[in-house]
């Protein structure tokens, strides 16, 4: 435990120090916020409510691809590539103690983003936020984590070099965001690309469920299917990615032994 507190401190004061990266992950859902909410002000949802109280439940989940995707995978991935995980296991600290601190770190990134976007759309546009279905709002908030979590999980099992997932998660974070009504609502779609979206693409289903409980005050009974097929692909992924380094270790394990038995 007193591991895992040092490590994320550590964690936290490394990602703050990446100006950069903090102000782009900052600014990002609240550029996005005024440009769309403005573009597509004359446009509503669920027969009448303005699209612009639509946009920050569809940008929580930005926040929270590119804080898991790009920042937790970038950096989780750094560490594997220059041996910081080995190293760390000499110490006697975990690769999990290490993966979880870092993960912490990019939770709380997430949290301050996400709450400096409601109070962005709060001064601009008045949008409120649902305190009555804040609970459900948190639960969201983190089935969306576990489904990123999951895809992270399976691409660095089979993924060494930082600057290759650099690209990937690159081009999952735009299709995340672009084909997954993240940007444009899924009301905007032509029937068939909704129909494959709904099918390639999951996180659609965690903008439903977010919607769902920001703009309707829905249940979790309500939102039963998106739950499920959240877990469901979440459960799928990391099951990929423990089967690809299952196969790695033994793998290695036996390459090990051949040339011990060649010695």
């Amino acid at each position: 435990m007193t591991n895992l507190v040092s490590l994320t401190g550590f964690q936290i004061k490394l990602l703050f120090r990446n100006y950069k990266g903090l102000i782009l992950g900052f600014s990002l859902p609240i550029i996005m916020f005024f440009i769309f909410g403005n573009l597509l002000s004359k446009y509503s949802v669920y027969d009448g409510i303005p699209l612009s109280d639509a946009l920050v439940p569809a940008y929580i989940p930005i926040i929270i691809i590119n804080g898991i995707l790009i920042v937790f995978g970038q950096n989780f991935l750094v560490y594997k590539e220059q041996g910081n995980l080995l190293k760390y296991k000499l110490l006697g600290i975990s690769e999990i103690t290490v993966a979880t601190s870092i993960y912490i770190a990019t939770l709380l990134f997430q949290i301050l983003a996400t709450i400096t976007l409601i109070i962005f759309a709060n001064l601009t546009k008045n949008v409120g936020f649902p305190i009555e279905s804040s609970l459900k709002i948190i639960v969201a908030f983190l089935l969306i984590n576990l489904f990123e979590f999951s895809i992270v999980y399976f691409v660095t099992s089979f993924m060494n070099k930082s600057t290759t997932y650099q690209s990937l998660s690159l081009l999952i974070f735009y299709f995340q965001i672009f084909l997954g009504g993240l940007t444009f609502p899924p009301e905007m779609f032509p029937t068939v690309l909704k129909d494959i979206v709904y099918i390639f693409n999951p996180i659609i289903y965690g903008l439903e469920m977010m919607r769902s409980f920001w703009l309707q005050n829905g249940s979790i009974l309500d939102n039963l299917k998106e739950i499920t097929l959240l877990i469901g692909w979440s459960t799928f992924f990391i099951a990929l990615g423990t089967i690809v380094n299952f196969r790695k270790r033994a793998s290695s394990t036996i390459n090990n032994f051949s040339i011990s038995q060649n010695d």
